[in-house]
């Protein structure tokens, strides 16, 4: 956003969150930043809905929030999401829908990935040096009232992420029952089972070096320790958790002059900054004070971006390619075929990047089934594809990918037909102008054998013919081609011919 005024709204677990701010030539300034604590999630956490009172008491609070919209005449220019308080009620459609007729509040519920994804690129463009601490192995953990938002990265790449059920009011609410004496020895365990899922997910020769936190929960220790730098030493979090482990909450308010909310999520915040050193084992955890709605402003006006985002999106599929041991030389080979001919066949395909990268996905990992059995390998990979989360690729593009993985051998007509025909016509276009190219790439290395050097694509009169260099006669490759290549006739309409010379046999 170049000019004018945006907002941003989030509805939070322990608090409802509206950032104000106004863009001159792409300069963002902050107008307005209101906060209301509002545990909403205490009844999702508990009951599994949002009780109607709280619906009620919610949409006053959101009244307030409108009103500041008409009063800066925002109108349109605003994003309102809601995060796990919302997220994981049974009712949220509900709640939803009585808001925007309440309040005329339009809500979106951001899924774990693209809260985690929004998150990163926020912190990436409010730390230093940042593009160094992704290269040498960075956790970065937004931990709130209901999830703690992990990613983990290193030599551009995704290695982890997820959204995990661990926030701090959520923690507080789960071990309620236990006697306030042993409670920290609860969380201690709860929060070490979350280190243990995130490290089972990892390859085990994964070290990290650096640790960065965002957050809600961030703000309670910001308020106690009051850092200069943008940074919390371990020892300080270590002797503040010594004081109050087994303090109760009325003395904790007191001795720390903080409010009744803030003390009953301070032990299971520390815990989990304590327990998230240690896995990083790192003694300093660098933080950005940006607060998500800040960051939601920022993202949604266009005034931050990603950069860097297709490559590491290239490299983190490569490395989970890996994971399912996959035939790497095969893999380079599918994805070299498939960009070239994407781009030699460009006049008549008229697609863009976004499709380019989705063939490209789908061309590395189209074989990662055979980690499970080479009979229906295609299904195998279909459905790893489909349980794939990357942050900032959104769940259509992985969902393209999974389908033309499953596609890439076998019947496509009959998918077409019996499973993809509910589909709109431009998706099944779409679908097949993909499948096409991909299906042809992987016939041109049917053999595993890296017989194809290279080639070049004649758009002919009637046909196109592709023109292969070859070490030696690539018998498989041949029959695979003409196999899989009548997709192409079927899409087009032009038929498509392999022309082979042999360079070396």
């Amino acid at each position: 956003m170049k000019n004018g005024v945006f907002a941003a709204i989030n509805i939070g677990a322990s608090a409802f969150r509206m950032h104000i701010s106004e863009y001159v030539n792409g300069k963002e300034h902050t107008l307005e930043y209101l906060i209301k604590p509002f545990r909403l999630g205490k009844d999702t956490f508990t009951k599994g809905y949002i009780a109607l009172e709280n619906v009620y008491l919610a949409t006053e609070i959101l009244r307030k929030f409108s009103q500041k919209l008409d009063e800066y005449k925002v109108k349109k220019n605003y994003k309102a999401v809601c995060t796990s308080g919302v997220r994981e009620a049974v009712n949220r459609a509900f709640f939803i829908d009585y808001i925007r007729q309440e309040t005329g509040i339009e809500l979106e519920i951001v899924e774990p990935a693209d809260e985690i994804y929004i998150k990163y690129v926020g912190v990436k463009n409010d730390i230093a040096d940042f593009g160094r601490c992704e290269k040498e192995g960075v956790l970065i953990a937004n931990i709130s009232s209901g999830n703690v938002a992990l990613a983990v990265l290193k030599d551009d790449q995704n290695i982890y992420s997820g959204a995990l059920p661990y926030g701090s009011l959520r923690l507080r609410r789960i071990f309620s029952d236990i006697p306030r004496i042993s409670r920290y020895k609860a969380y201690e365990q709860y929060v070490m089972k979350m280190c243990y899922s995130m490290e089972n997910s990892m390859e085990k020769d994964i070290k990290l070096k650096h640790f960065v936190s965002a957050g809600s929960s961030l703000n309670i220790l910001l308020s106690i320790l009051k850092p200069i730098k943008n940074e919390l030493k371990k020892s300080e979090i270590e002797d503040l958790y010594e004081i109050v482990k087994q303090m109760p909450r009325d003395s904790i308010m007191t001795k720390l002059n903080i409010r009744k909310e803030e003390a009953s999520v301070l032990l299971p915040t520390l815990v989990t900054y304590l327990k998230l050193m240690e896995f990083v084992d790192t003694d300093v955890v660098r933080f950005t004070r940006q607060t998500f709605p800040h960051t939601l402003s920022l993202y949604y006006s266009g005034s931050i971006r990603d950069r860097g985002f297709a490559h590491r999106v290239r490299n983190t599929i490569y490395g989970m390619g890996k994971r399912f041991n996959m035939d790497e030389e095969h893999a380079r080979n599918t994805v070299n075929f498939s960009m070239k001919l994407f781009e030699k066949l460009r006049p008549i395909h008229s697609m863009k990047r976004r499709e380019r990268m989705m063939l490209e996905a789908a061309a590395i990992m189209c074989d990662v089934g055979y980690y499970i059995g080479s009979r229906d390998h295609n299904y195998h990979s279909y459905y790893l594809i489909q349980s794939i989360e990357i942050p900032g690729l959104e769940r259509e593009f992985v969902k393209t990918v999974s389908y033309l993985a499953l596609m890439h051998n076998g019947d496509v007509d009959s998918w077409f037909e019996n499973k993809y025909s509910y589909f709109p016509l431009d998706r099944q276009l779409l679908l097949k102008k993909l499948v096409s190219i991909l299906r042809i790439a992987d016939a041109m290395d049917a053999s595993h054998l890296n017989l194809i050097t290279d080639f070049d694509v004649d758009i002919l009169q009637g046909k196109i013919v592709i023109r292969a260099k070859c070490k030696k006669t690539p018998f498989l490759e041949k029959m695979a081609f003409d196999e899989k290549g009548k997709i192409f006739k079927d899409t087009f309409g032009i038929p498509i011919e392999l022309d082979t010379r042999i360079l070396y046999d």
